[in-house]
């Protein structure tokens, strides 16, 4: 009982880092892989769930077999999902300055800019917050810790790719100070 258990929290911790992943489909090549794993995973929890008592596993001689196939599943799939995670922060290297967790969070909610943008301080040493127009399509500002806000001279498109569109914020981060610094500099 006590190694089912173990096993099954194990899996648990894994499934739920896992499954925003492959249930968006970012991973296609392990995507029935995770489909098994996930229908085997919830077959177990509903029948704990159905006989609310953690006997129920004990009762189960297979059950310990199975939980051990499913972790070494899972350990599969997080191997294809790091070697996923690498490719992602060779497309946007920003990507390295945030662990595996924040990562995972960025990417299942890639069109969620606001979930996004709790990670900003972590990706732009001076950006807070962005601003978005009111669809909530295009980032138009970056702000400051401070409160001080800069409009970007082009309004970034938010899309799918998350590490398209970051990667397109620093190349506008960038353009927006060169062109005020010209600005400034013409002025003086």
């Amino acid at each position: 009982l006590d190694e089912s258990l173990l096993l099954l929290s194990q899996i648990q911790r894994k499934w739920v880092y896992l499954e925003p992943i492959f249930g968006k489909g970012a991973l296609p090549a392990e995507e029935e892989r995770f489909k098994h794993i996930d229908a085997e995973f919830l077959g177990i929890m509903r029948l704990v769930e159905k006989e609310k008592l953690v006997i129920v596993l004990a009762k189960n001689p297979d059950l310990p077999k199975k939980l051990k196939n499913l972790l070494e599943q899972l350990d599969r799939c997080q191997k294809a999902l790091s070697e996923y995670l690498e490719e992602k922060r060779d497309r946007f290297p920003r990507f390295y300055f945030i662990g595996d967790d924040d990562l995972l969070e960025i990417l299942g909610q890639s069109q969620n800019p606001t979930v996004i943008q709790a990670h900003l301080k972590k990706l732009f040493a001076g950006i807070s917050k962005v601003e978005f127009n009111e669809a909530e399509t295009h980032i138009t500002a970056m702000r400051s810790a401070d409160g001080e806000v800069v409009p970007l001279v082009n309004a970034v498109q938010i899309t799918s790719e998350v590490e398209s569109w970051l990667l397109a914020l620093d190349n506008e981060m960038k353009n927006t100070l060169r062109v005020q610094l010209r600005a400034c500099h013409e002025k003086t």
